[in-house]
Formats: structure tokens, C-alpha cells, sequence
């Protein structure tokens, strides 16, 4: 059996994404700052994903299983962040004046900022700071409900979600827009305190997040493809996750993680980029998918 079809779909996007942007790396690696470790990155979680599959072949243990599953996503959270090396300064310089003027001329102010000070209200404050804090929580509910309720169709919603975010951040590195928080001056780039989820969202940004991703807002279009997912497979799901949803999308402007053309592009863009990324999985994968799935059992072709 050729090898390569030990890895599912997921795996084997992983292994693209990760070459293409190897490539890029070497092309610019002058412009490019730390890019040997940016490099030495891309083959440890290569190296992670191949032992993973091997011990989940040889161990086809439930709790091996599902890590198999989740490795792709989770290394979301080196690939986001990572765009910020590979658009700063590297092609074209910062765009967020231009998109700052963009919404001062489309809506006659800067909503991001106009947000949190017509609604100071701490509560406020913290409502915008669980919605964003949901981001992380309707992505769960979504993998867990897949993986053991409609197995069938995991490995497909896995190359979605996965396709789905490499396209937005290939147009992060083409496109490099910081966000109002860290275009604005201090104290124009801060919110309201909250409470609970205020401190905590503050921690994690301050733990991982860096300027970069604005244009067009993934946050907000991976969470509509997100609860379209749960719409089409998990319909009773999709209304008790609608308004995290909502709230999700009023946040992005609030704490200014965005400007609200962010959000508009991302209501134009989220369907195309899903539409592309289901066309890709039917293209390449649905004829002729592993025999190997990423539970370790065998499929038909």
C-alpha cells in the first residue's frame, strides 16, 4: 500500500500548508525573521503527525484515536500567530491606515472605537469578551459533537475547517492588517474593564496573540462556517450555539480586534472560502480517500 495513504485528508492539508509556506520561508527567508526555527517548526509537527498516525495504526486505542483527530487543529494555534512573521514588512508594508480610513469613510467614524464608548458598561464589556471567549467553545462543540454522534463525516469536516483557515491565512500573508487594538495609540486602543472573561481573554491575548489577521476577520468567518457545520449536521445545536455566534460578532469590533469592514468581508468571503474547501475534499478526496481513516479503521474506495 502506498504510504501515503496511512494519513487522512487533514493530515496530509497539514503537510501542503506546511510546504507551501516552507517554500515561502526560503523565498524571503532575508525578510523573513527567525526563519530557520520557523522552518525546524514545520518538520517537528511533521515528524508529530507521522507518530501519531503510526502509533494510532499500531495502538488504535479510543483516546489515540481522537489525539490523531485533534493534532491538526490544535497546531491552529502555531499557524495563526505565525502569519505575523511571514507578512511584516516581508512584501508590502502594514495596511491598517488604509483600512482605518475605510471605515471612517464608509460609516462615518471609527466603529471600533465608537463601540465601547457609547456601551462603557463593564457587563457590556463582559458579554463581548465570553462572545469572543466562544470562539473557542463552539469549535469544540462542533469536533466533539462530529467525532462521536456522525464519525462518518469527521474526517470530511475536519478538511473544512482545516482548508478554511489556510485560505484565510494565505490572504493574512498577502494581506497584512494588524487590527485597531494595535494600530491605535494607547488610550484609544483600549476597552472597558469586565470581569471573568475579561481577564481571561486579556491573559490569553496577551499570552499568544500578535498583530496580524484583520482583513478579512477569521474569527468571525470560521465561526460562520463553524455554525453552518452545526446548522446542516446539529440543527438543535446551531440554536443553542446562535447567540455565542452573535456575540461573537459584535465582540471583534468591540475590543477591536477589528475594523467592521473586517467583519463585512467576512460574511462575503466565509461562503466562498467553504465552498472552495468542500469542492477541494469532493476534488481530492472523495473518490479516492485513504483506506486508512483517522480512526484507524478501514474504508472503501
Amino acid at each position: 500500500m502506498n504510504r501515503l495513504n496511512y494519513f487522512n485528508s487533514a493530515e496530509r492539508l497539514s503537510f501542503a500548508y506546511g510546504i507551501l509556506t516552507a517554500i515561502y520561508i526560503v523565498i524571503f527567508c532575508g525578510r523573513i525573521e527567525n526563519h530557520i526555527s520557523l522552518l525546524i517548526n514545520r518538520a517537528v509537527f511533521f515528524l508529530a503527525i507521522s507518530v501519531t498516525v503510526f502509533v494510532s495504526r499500531k495502538y488504535p486505542f479510543s483516546a489515540v484515536k481522537f489525539i490523531r483527530y485533534m493534532l491538526p487543529f490544535s497546531l491552529i494555534i502555531y499557524w495563526y500567530p505565525e502569519t505575523y512573521y511571514l507578512n511584516h514588512d516581508v512584501i508590502i508594508p502594514n495596511l491598517d491606515s488604509i483600512f482605518d480610513s475605510v471605515d471612517r469613510t464608509l460609516f462615518g467614524c471609527s466603529p471600533s472605537m465608537e463601540f465601547s464608548r457609547i456601551l462603557p458598561q463593564a457587563f457590556v464589556s463582559e458579554i463581548m469578551y465570553f462572545g469572543y471567549f466562544s470562539y473557542f467553545c463552539i469549535f469544540m462543540l462542533l469536533f466533539v459533537c462530529v467525532y462521536f454522534k456522525k464519525p462518518e463525516i469527521a474526517e470530511s469536516v475536519m478538511f473544512y475547517i482545516l482548508s478554511s483557515f489556510f485560505i484565510f491565512y494565505i490572504i493574512f500573508i498577502f494581506i497584512p492588517v494588524s487590527g485597531p487594538q494595535f494600530y491605535y495609540p494607547s488610550p484609544d486602543n483600549q476597552i472597558p474593564d469586565g470581569y471573568f472573561f475579561c481577564s481571561l481573554m486579556r491573559t490569553i491575548q496577551n499570552s499568544g496573540e500578535q498583530p496580524t489577521g484583520a482583513f478579512p476577520s477569521s474569527h468571525v468567518g470560521m465561526t460562520l462556517i463553524s455554525a453552518w457545520l452545526l446548522f446542516r449536521h446539529f440543527r438543535r445545536l446551531f440554536f443553542i450555539a446562535l447567540p455565542a455566534v452573535i456575540a461573537l460578532v459584535a465582540s471583534t469590533v468591540y475590543i477591536k480586534a477589528h475594523y467592521l469592514i473586517d467583519i463585512v468581508a467576512a460574511f462575503i468571503t466565509a461562503p466562498i472560502i467553504f465552498k472552495t474547501s468542500e469542492k477541494a475534499y469532493s476534488v481530492f478526496f472523495s473518490k479516492n480517500i485513504s483506506r486508512i481513516a483517522c480512526f484507524g479503521q478501514k474504508r472503501h474506495t
